[in-house]
């Protein structure tokens, strides 16, 4: 579903832009910048690791393309080693 607006969004705003507004951006509207939408320590993040940059194409991010996802510190999934 995020997908699809981030489809719809990339007709005017580049991925970069619209990757900062699904992270920092919305960090800071809900008073929790610093620990939302950045890698960093103490901060709350779960991970997605890729093949590919999401900055050029915004289509990576579809979730059957992640090759690892870690939830709050924890792997979720692990395709890399299906993939080595």
């Amino acid at each position: 579903m995020q997908l699809q607006e981030f489809s719809i969004r990339s007709s005017v705003e580049t991925a970069r832009e619209i990757l900062t507004s699904a992270t920092l951006v919305n960090a800071e509207i809900i008073q929790m910048q610093g620990k939302l939408g950045i890698v960093a320590k103490d901060a709350i993040a779960d991970l997605l690791v890729l093949r590919g940059n999401p900055f050029e194409d915004i289509s990576l991010l579809h979730e059957d393309r992640y090759d690892l996802i870690l939830k709050e510190g924890v792997v979720y999934q692990n395709r890399i080693s299906e993939k080595l």
